[in-house]
């Protein structure tokens, strides 16, 4: 290699001496030596053999990891749950204090009323929505029920449907 063409030229000769250095450093294996603490400069089955004894020690603590967030999710679960419970009594407290209002429509307290069932609601409001406002306007009722497009939160919603139909059917 001809050097006399960089001698003009003094950055480019500094950066072909840097480069020859740093070159021979590779070559007497100088480099490797140096970086052998920080997992560099191994041979590719030490490599191997280091990435085999991480993945042995990785996967359970990945499993531990794994189980914490599956525990935070559980417990998440449970609050949600119970913010359910809380929303669903507030929902049907509400739903109560419209049921029993007589300042309030007829049609918005039976539509109430419907909802009320459908949160699971039942006992002596629902005897007083019975005697109250359902079989005095077993009309509005039949609209209020069929206009609902809320969703069903209670299993038990069509079985009440029917026993007022009935009773309506048995006023008639």
């Amino acid at each position: 290699m001809d050097l006399t063409v960089f001698m003009d030229n003094l950055p480019s000769l500094i950066v072909m001496a840097i480069f020859l250095t740093i070159t021979t450093l590779i070559n007497n294996g100088y480099l490797s030596k140096l970086f052998k603490r920080k997992g560099r400069g191994k041979t590719v089955a030490e490599i191997a053999e280091r990435m085999d004894k991480m993945e042995g020690d990785f996967v359970p603590n990945l499993d531990g990891i794994l189980k914490r967030i599956e525990d935070k999710i559980d417990a998440m679960s449970d609050r949600v749950c119970e913010m359910e419970k809380r929303l669903n009594f507030v929902d049907k407290s509400a739903l109560m204090g419209v049921i029993y209002n007589r300042h309030i429509h007829v049609i918005d307290r039976l539509r109430a009323f419907n909802s009320y069932l459908k949160l699971g609601g039942n006992g002596l409001v629902a005897k007083f929505a019975l005697e109250k406002l359902v079989l005095p306007n077993s009309e509005h009722w039949i609209r209020a029920v069929q206009e609902s497009h809320m969703k069903i939160y209670c299993e038990k919603y069509e079985e009440r449907i029917a026993e007022i139909d009935k009773k309506i059917q048995q006023g008639e």
